[in-house]
């Protein structure tokens, strides 16, 4: 084994497999009887151990002689495959933007041609500029990509109804633009809160997607008009929005082992469904969904009898996932029970 490309192939895995086995560099050496800074030159490819040694670095790392020494081989195959991959990749954006300019050649002069204007060619144009926002344009910038990116695709969408509105003179064209603006305005609020804010990252970014649902609704409410704004969707989307915070807190906030927090998780899924029939109920004026006890009938889904006229369906999901939480509570207890002792 020699060259620097090889020692740090080779040290890279060492480290690899020191951290699955749970070892610091120190306890490492002391298993080994070395000094922690010959375990360091080892990983950080400054020089070899002494072959003498291998059979001890396998015990003390769990691992086979046979995958110590393949392992400089798997990693140059890999790096082969990625340099192989790129290289497809790099002529694959090459061959799509020689695809776009010959199109958009092709659009000019046929436009030109046969009607002596330009007037759907700035559409096609606008089109494959966005096109080439998320395929080409990434790999030719070396910093600040995202903001870029998005900044470039959001001025070619701009552009592209721009051009739809000039060609075909229609209203839904403002209508589209206007929903448009606010659907692009989630992408830049999410930039902006990770590049702003480095703390509380999932309420923030909770907090803006539940402020824009609601002001989405309102857009295309304006423009479509009817009575379903207050009725319908602003009922349906805060039911939506508050189970989606409930979530959040079951995850962030309850200092549980992960066990019981997916008990949480699972339980508030299983009170959905009859929480969700209620509200759709009521909304639809049709009072047909059980109370709350009748989803505890078992013998609606054994006879598959609806109950009080709604889907048997309904009430064999909801004891599913009931039984599903109380399996996961008992776990998640049975956990913390071992933890404190």
């Amino acid at each position: 084994m020699n060259g620097a490309g090889d020692r740090k192939s080779f040290g890279a895995h060492i480290r690899k497999k020191r951290l699955e086995a749970g070892l610091t560099q120190k306890e490492l050496a002391g298993l080994l009887f070395v000094t922690e800074s010959t375990i360091s030159k080892w990983e950080r490819g400054r020089s070899y151990p002494d072959v003498s040694m291998v059979p001890s670095i396998c015990a003390a790392l769990r691992m086979t002689e046979h995958e110590l020494f393949s392992a400089q081989d798997d990693t140059r195959r890999q790096e082969r495959q990625a340099v192989s991959l790129r290289a497809v990749m790099e002529r694959a954006r090459r061959l799509f933007a020689v695809a776009c300019a010959a199109a958009v050649a092709v659009c000019f002069l046929c436009n030109l041609a046969v009607f002596h204007t330009l007037d759907w060619f700035w559409i096609v144009l606008s089109s494959i500029a966005l096109a080439l926002c998320f395929t080409n344009l990434p790999f030719l910038l070396r910093r600040s990509r995202l903001p870029v990116c998005l900044g470039a695709a959001s001025g070619c969408l701009i552009l592209l109804f721009l051009s739809c509105w000039a060609y075909t003179g229609n209203r839904w064209i403002i209508g589209g633009m206007c929903i448009t603006l606010v659907c692009l305005a989630l992408p830049w609020a999410w930039w902006a809160i990770r590049r702003f804010c480095g703390r509380h990252l999932p309420p923030l970014f909770l907090g803006v997607f539940s402020v824009w649902v609601f002001a989405l609704l309102t857009v295309i409410w304006s423009f479509s008009g009817g009575d379903w704004l207050l009725r319908l969707a602003f009922p349906i989307a805060a039911f939506c929005v508050g189970y989606s915070w409930l979530f959040l807190a079951a995850v962030c906030l309850l200092r549980v082992n992960p066990w019981l927090k997916a008990a949480v998780c699972s339980l508030l899924t299983t009170f959905a469904i009859p929480l969700g029939n209620a509200l759709a109920a009521h909304i639809a004026g049709r009072q047909n969904a059980p109370v709350l006890l009748g989803y505890f009938t078992w013998r609606h889904f054994f006879t598959h009898n609806s109950g009080t006229g709604f889907s048997w369906i309904n009430i064999l999901v909801f004891d599913l996932m009931l039984a599903c939480s109380a399996a996961l509570f008992i776990a998640g207890a049975r956990t913390e029970v071992r933890r404190k002792k």
